[in-house]
């Protein structure tokens, strides 16, 4: 299976799962800036996590959360542990985008 193959379902994935997400709730994020700045924190954590089934450390489930975090309107906390996340598998994270 190509990297590029894996990349492209999992990001396919989390579309879905971010809709499925902003169906469910009954207010729309409260910023779509953010909102994008999470989803482009934890695309690029999925891109660079490593697929490791023997050893489990949990990043997995923390990205989720942090990304759900996000979903809910929590975005500092959602941001924070996804660049901790970043940091600590020593992935740049991307400057913030100027308007």
């Amino acid at each position: 299976m190509s990297s590029w193959y894996r990349l492209a379902t999992r990001f396919a994935a989390s579309a879905a799962a971010a809709a499925m997400a902003a169906a469910c709730t009954s207010t729309p994020p409260a910023s779509p800036e953010l909102m994008a700045r999470c989803t482009q924190l934890y695309m690029l954590w999925v891109r660079y996590e490593p697929i490791l089934t023997i050893i489990h450390t949990g990043d997995k489930a923390r990205s989720e959360l942090a990304l759900d975090d996000c979903q809910r309107g929590r975005y500092e906390a959602g941001l924070q542990e996804l660049e901790k996340l970043l940091r600590r598998g020593r992935i740049p994270i991307p400057p913030v985008a100027a308007k």
